[in-house]
């Protein structure tokens, strides 16, 4: 992976170097939280109107109009901060200027920011960069739904194993046409019958069946 310059993480200059796909996760996140790079530029045109000339020049107030606006006091340019991170290299004719060499016609500023804020490249740019680094609830949703599941399916497999045991020892005593109950099956009994002997051997046999012996309120005893 490669490693992120000297200069600020959110710099255009730095994702120019080290572009935002390129970088790691932990780096990716905190270039996000950063935002984008506001400088102070020094963008000055004159523009001419009914014989009269008129300077403009890039006020502060912009970025606080628009949050995805960045500047770069190196190009002395204005960029899209979202589409630099997620769409550095798309874009065509002039919305290219958004992310590569930047935009410093400050006469009709108004205008490309309109334009480039309602094209498709801009706003799934924003999605992503909105998205980014957030936790996904349908994914956590999902997630949950596939434990539960899982613990579902694990739960009825181990009563059918235990049915299963049960089962087997009714059809061993029916077999040999063994009486199923005892004179005293009480907890501790030294007569607790042949089936209740029975089920206590398979339980000294089987750690899950003994286990549901020791614990459930279902199938609990063999009364």
């Amino acid at each position: 992976m490669a490693s992120i310059p000297s200069t600020q993480n959110n710099s255009i200059v730095s994702l120019r170097e080290v572009p935002f796909c390129r970088r790691n996760n932990q780096d990716k996140l905190a270039t996000k939280d950063l935002g984008p790079p506001r400088p102070n530029l020094n963008i000055k045109q004159v523009s001419t109107k009914g014989g009269k000339s008129y300077n403009r020049g890039f006020s502060r107030s912009w970025y606080e109009r628009k949050t995805w606006l960045a500047g770069c006091e190196v190009a002395s340019a204005l960029f899209c901060y979202p589409c630099v991170l997620f769409h550095p290299n798309s874009g065509t004719g002039t919305e290219t200027a958004w992310t590569t060499t930047g935009v410093t016609d400050m006469h009709h500023l108004s205008e490309k920011v309109k334009k480039h804020e309602t094209s498709k490249l801009h706003m799934d740019s924003c999605l992503k960069f909105s998205a980014f680094g957030k936790v996904n609830i349908a994914t956590q949703l999902d997630e949950g739904y596939r434990i539960a599941v899982r613990k579902h399916n694990d739960e009825v497999s181990k009563n059918r194993h235990i049915l299963a045991r049960l089962i087997d020892c009714v059809k061993f005593c029916g077999v040999f046409e063994l009486a199923l109950r005892g004179k005293d099956e009480t907890e501790g009994s030294s007569n607790p019958g042949i089936f209740r002997g029975l089920v206590d051997l398979v339980a000294s046999l089987d750690e899950v069946f003994e286990e549901h012996l020791k614990t459930a309120t279902v199938f609990k005893g063999t009364s």
